[in-house]
């Protein structure tokens, strides 16, 4: 009987729990645009740091978070008529419980690189997913975490250009179970 009564009990627990799923468009709390500079010497500076940008809200106990995926796209475009470009531009994005420590390795949620060439007639985008490592769930979990990008890579240009770089979508998807 005792037996029987704790497997009762687990299907109890495990009914009571449903999924959760929601997203934070981290872009309803930071402008994540700016401009950089692209000459013969390269990006400058290289690494453009955009962020740290501080995120708060209040985490709802009931919520147990198990998984968070980002989906990203950033866009850079040449504000200096007439430039050419050749060589990659890489996009990281990172996310972290802590601002100081934010642009660190194990902080790094997704990486992306593009070449520019086609800077001289049009806008170049960087996009994709990626899953958060267990840490970066807690930092989520906790109701303040930070969010932050590097601009880096070996891009040139044959006279001193402007780069305006845009975030279009910076979406964390949230999934877990919540607790009636």
């Amino acid at each position: 009987m005792k037996r029987k009564g704790l497997w009762l009990w687990l299907l109890g627990l495990a009914a009571c729990s449903a999924p959760f799923n929601y997203e934070i468009n981290v872009l309803d709390y930071a402008d994540l645009s700016g401009t950089f500079t692209v000459g013969q010497g390269g990006i400058s500076p290289n690494p453009k740091t955009v962020g740290p940008v501080e995120i708060q809200y209040t985490p709802d106990p009931r919520v147990n978070l198990t998984g968070v995926a980002l989906d990203y796209k950033v866009c850079f475009a040449s504000e200096t008529p007439g430039a050419s470009f050749q060589g990659r531009v890489a996009y990281t994005a990172y996310l972290g419980g802590d601002a100081g420590t934010l642009l660190q390795e194990a902080n790094k949620l997704a990486e992306g690189e593009k070449d520019i060439s086609g800077l001289s007639t049009g806008e170049v985008c960087v996009e994709g997913q990626a899953q958060a490592t267990a840490a970066q769930v807690q930092a989520l979990q906790s109701g303040t975490f930070y969010v932050g990008a590097r601009i880096s890579g070996d891009a040139t240009s044959g006279q001193e250009a402007t780069v305006r770089y845009r975030t279009e979508r910076f979406l964390l998807r949230l999934s877990g179970t919540v607790r009636p």
